[in-house]
């Protein structure tokens, strides 16, 4: 069973999210996001957020899946472009709120030029896995950890539990039942 989950226009250049990516990479769920958790790059919040959601979507598309058993398949970065250049007649259509929290998308050169600020883009997709293949490749044993069964409660529990529903079934039965109100009309005829 494999889980999915697609970041799509990350502001960010692909090469720094790799570095990143290669930590988590043929790594199991827990050991990746303890890994993402402590990585101080700008990055590891949004691909935390990225490789949970690829959990959820493991753990709702098919409810019996363990979260222990899932490995991280592949993680691709790939480049998305560049933000393009806006000419001076796009920018003067924008209100100047708009122009006091945009970051600027050229600088001066020389000779009156202008400049690009390269605004790197990516898209980084995340796949889980708990193929037996994938688990053995990342040094795990092969069969995925069978779910803890629950016990069946011993003495004690039973007595605990049995007692708070004889608590309530006797509160409900000490309130006396009030009798329904008759019409006036009856009573004085």
């Amino acid at each position: 069973m494999e889980a999915v989950a697609r970041l799509l226009h990350y502001r960010g250049s692909a090469q720094k999210i790799r570095l990143v990516a290669d930590l988590i990479r043929m790594k199991p769920v827990g050991k990746a996001l303890d890994t993402l958790r402590t990585t101080r790059k700008r990055c590891s919040p949004d691909l935390l957020k990225l490789v949970e959601s690829a959990l959820a979507n493991a753990q709702q598309n098919e409810s019996g899946v363990d979260a222990d058993a899932l490995v991280v398949k592949k993680i691709h970065v790939d480049e998305a472009g560049r933000k393009p250049l806006q000419r001076n007649a796009m920018i003067r259509s924008v209100s100047n709120y708009k122009k006091r929290f945009a970051r600027p998308r050229f600088m001066s050169g020389p000779q009156g030029r202008m400049w690009l600020v390269p605004r790197p883009f990516c898209h980084v997709t995340v796949v889980l896995s708990d193929d037996q293949a994938v688990r053995k490749a990342a040094g795990l044993p092969a069969e995925a950890p069978k779910p803890l069964v629950k016990k069946k409660p011993g003495r004690l529990a039973q007595a605990v539990a049995g007692a708070g529903t004889r608590a309530k079934a006797e509160k409900h039965a000490a309130k006396p039942e009030k009798a329904p109100k008759s019409d006036k009309k009856s009573k004085k005829s």
